[in-house]
């Protein structure tokens, strides 16, 4: 797997944990809105790497 790929899924797993139940700290809604745009642009260069590699 591509080590970058790896990468990605690792931030999207920390960043998930930010907005569940388990996180530590309550973001604002404009901050979870972030949050999320970033969590989305890291999900569809991951999904454009995969589909790049196959």
């Amino acid at each position: 797997m591509n080590s970058e790929l790896l990468e990605n899924l690792e931030k999207l797993k920390k960043m998930f944990v930010l907005l569940s139940e388990e996180r530590k700290v309550v973001l604002s809604h404009h901050k979870t809105f972030e949050h999320v745009e970033k969590m989305r642009t890291i999900l569809n260069k991951s999904i454009e790497m995969v589909k790049n590699d196959g």
